[in-house]
C-alpha cells in the first residue's frame, strides 16, 4: 500500500503552528524581560519567522514532497505558513493585551515619543492619540497581526521558494545525457 502524502494545507498549518508557537515563546521571553517594545529584540523575529519559512520549505520538499518543490508552490506554502503562524501569534497577543492592559498604554507612549522625535508638534501627537487608541482594541491588533504576518510571509517567501525549489527531473533527458 502506498502511503498518502498531508496536503499543502495540512502541511502549513503544521509548519504554521510551530512558528507561530516559536514567535510565542520569543514573545513571551520579551515580556518577562520587560523588552517587548525593544526594537532591536523585536527585530530579531524577522530572522525566527524568515528561519522558520526556510525549514518549513526545505522540509516539506526533502520529506514530504519526495524532493520536489516548486517555486508556486513554495510561494504558496510559505503565505500559508506566515498566516497560521500569524494567527497563533495573533491570539496570543490578544490573550497578553487582554491580561495585561498596560501593555496598551505602553506600546501608545512609545508610539507618541517616536512621534515627538521624529519632529511632530506636540498637539499633533495629542490628537493622534484618541486614533491610537481605537486602534490598539486587542481584536484589531490580532487582525493587524495576521495581515501583517501574510505579508512578511510574502516577501520572505517570494526570496525562500527560489532557494529552495527544486523541479522534478526529467528521466527522458536523464537517459539521453548517459547515451551522449
Amino acid at each position: 500500500m502506498e502511503s498518502k502524502k498531508p496536503s499543502l494545507s495540512y502541511s502549513a498549518m503544521t509548519y504554521g503552528l510551530y512558528l507561530g508557537l516559536a514567535l510565542v515563546v520569543y514573545s513571551l521571553i520579551l515580556y518577562m524581560a520587560s523588552q517587548n517594545f525593544n526594537q532591536g529584540l523585536n527585530s530579531l523575529s524577522y530572522l525566527i519567522i524568515a528561519g522558520g519559512l526556510f525549514f518549513s520549505l526545505k522540509h516539506y520538499r526533502n520529506k514530504v514532497n519526495s524532493g520536489v518543490l516548486s517555486y508556486g508552490s513554495g510561494l504558496k506554502l510559505g503565505v500559508l505558513v506566515a498566516l497560521f503562524a500569524g494567527f497563533i501569534s495573533g491570539v496570543f497577543s490578544y490573550i497578553l493585551f487582554s491580561i495585561d492592559s498596560t501593555l496598551i498604554d505602553q506600546m501608545i507612549q512609545v508610539q507618541q515619543q517616536a512621534m515627538l522625535e521624529s519632529g511632530m508638534k506636540e498637539d499633533q501627537v495629542a490628537q493622534m492619540e484618541e486614533m491610537m487608541r481605537n486602534m490598539s482594541n486587542p481584536m484589531i491588533l490580532v487582525l493587524s497581526s495576521i495581515f501583517s504576518m501574510a505579508f512578511i510571509g510574502l516577501i520572505f517567501s517570494l526570496v525562500i521558494a527560489a532557494i529552495v525549489k527544486k523541479n522534478p527531473t526529467d528521466p527522458f533527458s536523464e537517459a539521453v545525457k548517459e547515451v551522449e
